[in-house]
């Protein structure tokens, strides 16, 4: 009976630490994705201005 708690506490245990690595990847990700987001807003921003700018210059008919 001993044998059987020990292999139960060890699942119990690789179970805990998969589920805390799995959790960590996740927020890994999330971060990775929003830092990206934050990245392409900032371009497209730029973009718009040196549009408006650009056009705001343009000779007017």
């Amino acid at each position: 009976m001993d044998r059987i708690q020990m292999l139960i506490s060890q699942i119990d245990c690789v179970d805990k630490m998969m589920t805390a690595k799995i959790e960590n990847e996740r927020a890994s990700m999330q971060d990775q994705f929003f830092s990206q987001l934050g990245t392409t807003y900032q371009k497209i921003s730029l973009a718009e201005k040196q549009f408006y700018v650009k056009n705001g210059c343009s000779p007017k008919h």
